[in-house]
């Protein structure tokens, strides 16, 4: 018992120790004569700027896809075609439509809508989403389906978007791409559906 005692006293003078060294305030530096000289902090190296980094596009290569295939059928690009749109009052899109030689208007078809519409349909561009389109639906990997192409709304005074300028600058794009509502997903089930439906 005397044993148990003395270890309980000797760990609550060593807790109390223990707070009174965290409580302590710190050491404040010597001022007057006797105070050691105080040290200018060191400078900070600044980094050497990094070089450039490869050109992420340099090694791109577009797959056999992308390209037109000797057989496969081609599908037809109508347009372009002006939506006036009531949900960004003052603005318009442009979009264009991609039929599959496959298409038969009596049986329903699933539908693909490409914002941006301009740099998907691009012939000559980095992605040519109606070769894709064309080459997949031969070989049976996705099913008959209807592609509309459209661009990001504009006034009619600004410059339509291109593959080269996107828009970002210079249309209505930024605000309906990024803005979190649902004014963008209204332009396509509001305005765009009901006259791909006719």
């Amino acid at each position: 018992m005397m044993k148990t005692t003395a270890s309980i006293v000797i760990l609550a003078i060593a807790g109390a120790a223990a707070i009174a060294i965290a409580q302590a305030p710190a050491p404040q530096p010597a001022t007057g004569p006797q105070a050691p000289a105080q040290q200018a902090p060191a400078q900070q190296a600044i980094p050497e700027p990094m070089p450039p980094g490869p050109n992420p596009n340099s090694q791109y290569r577009l797959g056999p896809d992308s390209m037109p295939q000797d057989g496969v059928p081609k599908g037809e690009i109508r347009g372009p075609y002006i939506l006036p749109s009531q949900i960004f009052p003052g603005t318009q899109h442009t979009y264009w439509i991609y039929v599959p030689a496959q298409y038969d208007p009596a049986v329903p078809v699933a539908l693909m809508i490409y914002q941006d519409g301009q740099a998907f349909k691009d012939p000559d561009g980095d992605l040519r989403a109606q070769n894709v389109m064309d080459n997949l639906i031969y070989r049976r990997e996705i099913p008959v389906m209807i592609g509309v192409f459209i661009d990001p709304g504009r006034t009619p005074q600004q410059p339509e978007p291109t593959p080269q300028d996107w828009g970002d600058h210079t249309t209505n794009r930024r605000i309906e791409y990024n803005t979190p509502d649902d004014k963008y997903a209204r332009v396509i089930t509001e305005e765009l559906m009901p006259v791909l439906y006719k």
